[in-house]
């Protein structure tokens, strides 16, 4: 065989291995129009190779952010240097769909794409090679494991009844709000709360509706704090609170609010309706506190006091 015959035959395998390996490439001039289009761009995008040569990518593709891209390809020309765009960065460069039945929760191809500059014979760079990776399964594993891993943070910090903070979240919290005050001062408080009666509800009308009463609860809790504050059930039907950047009274304010709601809850049993109150003790972080269990202990004796006053209130501690 010639050598002539042999370079043709080389040149045969050469294209016939370009348009079906399994990524996508695609040749653009410096003006980013296409010169080489192969299967792959072919079959995803439903644009023929001969429809897509002489056109440019963008008119193609308008839904690309063509400043973002054509600097990118300029860069590749000019540094004469590949580029490398992670899916990570930008899921999506092309529109694709994704058709991996494994993978049918994403609706679009995730992509890694490879930016390379090709250089002629005389040293010169006006050609960019883009190749494009399906990486559909790595990206949509590693989300689902992502995913997975804040539900189960979520899980593990969170009370499964009332969605509130869970006893075991509250000893961090509460540890980083008295360092916090130890180490710059400033106004904190904390406070315990305790629903009035909770035992004769779950004695009178059984714990599923006591858990009704418990998610109402916690509820109006929630609803009244701020996204800075830590609002957590203590256990059975205890709540603790945590006000950053708050003093008593601003304390007192907010639990009088929260309480006068809470009053106001009516949880539907059959023919009637069940009504609670809750007590409140407050405390505001001081330097007396040796430690975070003085602070929770100055709030558990005001909560104390709540009670033997009657109920339905809120006491501040020392006052």
């Amino acid at each position: 065989m010639s050598s002539n015959a042999e370079d043709i035959m080389e040149l045969h395998w050469l294209f016939d291995m370009l348009q079906h390996i399994d990524v996508g490439l695609v040749v653009l001039n410096d003006k980013y129009e296409i010169k080489l289009w192969n299967s792959f761009i072919e079959n995803h995008s439903g644009v023929s190779s001969s429809i897509a040569k002489g056109q440019s990518l963008f008119n193609i593709f308008p839904t690309i952010n063509s400043n973002w891209l054509q600097q990118k390809l300029d860069n590749v020309i000019a540094l004469r240097t590949s580029i490398f765009i992670s899916w990570e960065q930008r899921p999506h460069l092309f529109p694709f769909k994704s058709y991996r039945p494994i993978t049918g929760i994403a609706e679009k191809m995730y992509q890694n794409v490879a930016l390379r500059p090709i250089t002629n014979a005389d040293g010169t760079v006006k050609y960019v090679c883009m190749v494009v990776y399906d990486v559909t399964d790595v990206a949509t594993n590693k989300e689902s494991l992502s995913n997975a891993n804040r539900k189960l943070d979520y899980l593990s910090k969170t009370d499964p009844l009332t969605s509130l903070h869970n006893r075991g979240n509250l000893d961090k919290v509460l540890s980083n709000a008295f360092d916090a005050f130890k180490q710059r001062g400033g106004s904190h408080a904390l406070v315990m709360a305790d629903i009035d009666h909770f035992k004769q509800v779950n004695d009178q009308y059984g714990h599923p509706v006591g858990d009704q009463v418990l998610q109402a609860v916690a509820k109006v809790l929630s609803s009244g704090a701020r996204k800075t504050d830590f609002v957590g059930r203590y256990g059975g039907e205890e709540f603790v609170i945590v006000l950053p950047n708050t003093d008593a009274a601003g304390a007192l304010f907010f639990c009088e609010t929260v309480r006068k709601k809470i009053a106001e809850i009516k949880v539907k049993v059959a023919d009637t309706t069940v009504s609670v109150t809750i007590s409140f003790g407050i405390s505001e972080a001081s330097l007396s506190d040796k430690d975070v269990h003085d602070w929770l202990s100055r709030s558990d004796e005001a909560l104390y006091k709540a009670k033997e006053s009657g109920r339905n209130r809120s006491v501040v501690s020392g006052v």
